[in-house]
């Protein structure tokens, strides 16, 4: 009969299982009544399996899974070189034995995304991690978004602007170009909500851009004399410049407007504002300013109430939207309805 797969954090949270285990970021993938069969490296004795995970982890990289059970009265580890992604579950090598758990080490530190890490580890929960987007590169430390929208989005940190290969990771990360996801802060009472932004219907086909420090392809950012900033395009210059009916989806409903002179403006550019400049028209007024798509995409945003840790304020931005030719341009700085004062951004 073949045993299920169950994944646990072997405690009760995910940051207690680091605790345990020495600042690994690890999880336990584990088979009951099975045993991997044929690649016992050691055999020790640990009173649980928890401290026989720690054993392994000591061991590593040559450890990578274990056999933990009772034998003669006495609780027996067993540190295995090979595991899951070298033999398969319903192989030859796994073996029933009744009381055993196999148990699978799976080292988050070395996930290249949030998706992977959601998909590998399905009892991960949101929060940071410490990702590696690139082969032998620096990770970097990211925030996971488990529940919302499906999951599995990696929203970027304020310091990703300063790295050299910003847009390498970027588009390392960055495979569902028709979902983004966008969460609000309000500064009254640090309160999260959220939206996912997605193609108007008119240009279901086009994929958004995300980009580092640049806007090619696009128009420039108001406040690109900040220097730094996180790139969302929606429709390339090429598109934006005719006079229709534009805009995107804010969680499902239409926001649009229609493009009254053919500018071609059609972005979200989130700034970390390094130098605490003030934006562009700062104290000033706009017709566009507060109403329309200025504001319809952030009445829209739902409160995030899944329980998951809130965000740091180091992956929220000062954030600038331009659209139009009669769209809008507003930075959050102004943003006074609602509540909301800067913008975090999510890619899967």
């Amino acid at each position: 009969m073949k045993a299920a797969l169950i994944t646990l954090a072997v405690t009760a949270s995910m940051s207690s299982l680091k605790t345990a285990i020495h600042g690994h970021s690890s999880f336990l993938k584990t088979v009951k009544d099975r045993y991997l069969d044929g690649h016992v490296t050691d055999r020790l004795k640990a009173s649980s399996v928890l401290s026989c995970a720690q054993l392994c982890l000591r061991r590593t990289p040559r450890c990578r899974s274990i056999n933990y059970g009772e034998e003669d009265g006495n609780r027996i580890c067993e540190l295995n070189d090979k595991g899951l992604e070298s033999a398969n579950i319903d192989s030859s090598s796994f073996v029933s034995i009744s009381g055993f758990i196999f148990a699978q080490l799976l080292n988050l530190e070395h996930h290249k995304s949030c998706m992977e890490i959601q998909e590998q580890i399905p009892a991960a929960i949101s929060g940071v991690y410490e990702i590696y987007p690139l082969t032998d590169a620096d990770p970097i430390k990211v925030y996971c978004e488990r529940n919302i929208a499906g999951g599995g989005f990696t929203f970027l940190p304020q310091s990703l602007t300063l790295k050299s290969d910003a847009q390498q990771i970027i588009d390392s990360l960055f495979k569902d170009k028709k979902n983004v996801l966008l969460k609000l802060k309000k500064n009254v009472d640090g309160s999260e909500w959220y939206t996912l932004i997605q193609p108007h219907p008119n240009y279901a086909d086009i994929d958004f851009g995300v980009l580092v420090n640049n806007f090619s392809g696009y128009t420039k950012p108001n406040n690109a004399f900040m220097q730094k900033y996180v790139f969302l395009g929606i429709l390339p210059k090429s598109m934006a410049n005719k006079k229709t009916t534009q805009g995107f989806r804010s969680n499902g409903i239409i926001v649009q407007f229609g493009n009254c002179d053919a500018n071609p403006n059609s972005f979200f550019a989130l700034f970390p504002n390094h130098h605490h400049q003030l934006p562009y028209g700062h104290g000033g007024t706009s017709g566009y300013e507060n109403s329309g798509i200025a504001v319809n995409w952030r009445y829209h945003a739902k409160a995030v109430t899944s329980g998951s840790l809130k965000m740091p304020s180091k992956f929220f931005f000062l954030t600038e939207l331009h659209f139009g030719g009669c769209g809008c341009y507003t930075s959050s700085d102004r943003w006074k309805k609602f509540g909301y004062n800067a913008t975090a951004i999510g890619i899967r």
